[in-house]
């Protein structure tokens, strides 16, 4: 992972006639999941507003993750006093407000523009940051924060838009910081067909499913500290489709 945080680039051309650079490979492999099947491109912020503004949807929420709440119970994350947060695929910002009323200096980011105003507007009573960009293609004139955390955004990347993921993962991660995520459970939610199958098929049925040792492996460059199966706890926003996984960089 560490060599990635270097080589991925934005800005390349996109449809070069012949391969030169990482970035060039990973902007053509986006064309095989054009269509719709990719959510995580800015052509696809409809897609979410059209979920976001459903009053009934499970997205259309209040409450934190669960695992938050539980993580921090057990005094898993960072002390907030003077500690910074990044929301990834903020959505209407439950989870950043959880996290500023903790005492988090908090900044949510989503490519939808339909999301980060209904975030906004529910968030009057609070300072929270909220910024209208895509993850994946920059640019994040960002500085590290001490903890990163992503809701449901990385179960919709494409298999190859993982390395780009890691490689913003690792410049927006402090060294010492946490990274918590939540994804797609296999056998629960999510596809899961492999790599080679999603590329060949360019869909991703809906998202991918990750079980715990998938999301261990895919983070190895950063230390385990808990996960498994999403808590089950009254007044949070719990569901029993999903995994979820607390990581600390190391300091050094």
């Amino acid at each position: 992972m560490t060599e990635l945080w270097h080589r991925v680039e934005y800005g390349m051309n996109p449809d070069p006639k012949r391969l030169g650079t990482l970035d060039e490979l990973l902007t053509t492999l986006d064309t095989l999941f054009e269509g719709g099947s990719d959510w995580t491109t800015r052509e696809q912020s409809t897609h979410w507003q059209s979920i976001f503004s459903q009053p009934e949807h499970p997205l259309n929420s209040d409450l934190p993750d669960a695992n938050l709440t539980e993580w921090q119970a057990r005094g898993l994350l960072p002390n907030p006093a003077s500690r910074t947060a990044l929301d990834l695929g903020c959505g209407l910002g439950r989870n950043a407000r959880w996290l500023a009323r903790q005492g988090y200096r908090v900044t949510g980011l989503d490519l939808s523009a339909y999301a980060v105003a209904e975030a906004q507007r529910r968030t009057a009573d609070l300072t929270v940051t909220y910024l209208e960009a895509d993850l994946l293609r920059g640019p994040l004139p960002l500085p590290p924060a001490d903890l990163v955390y992503d809701s449901g955004c990385f179960h919709h990347l494409p298999p190859h838009r993982r390395l780009t993921y890691l490689s913003v993962l690792g410049r927006l991660l402090k060294p010492g910081g946490h990274f918590g995520i939540c994804t797609f459970a296999p056998g629960r939610m999510g596809s899961e067909a492999t790599d080679v199958e999603l590329l060949r098929r360019g869909s991703l049925e809906g998202g991918v499913a990750y079980s715990p040792d998938d999301l261990r492996g895919i983070f190895s460059d950063l230390d385990y500290v808990a996960g498994g199966p999403m808590p089950q706890l009254a007044g949070t926003f719990c569901h029993d489709f999903l995994n979820v996984a607390l990581f600390r960089r190391p300091a050094g």
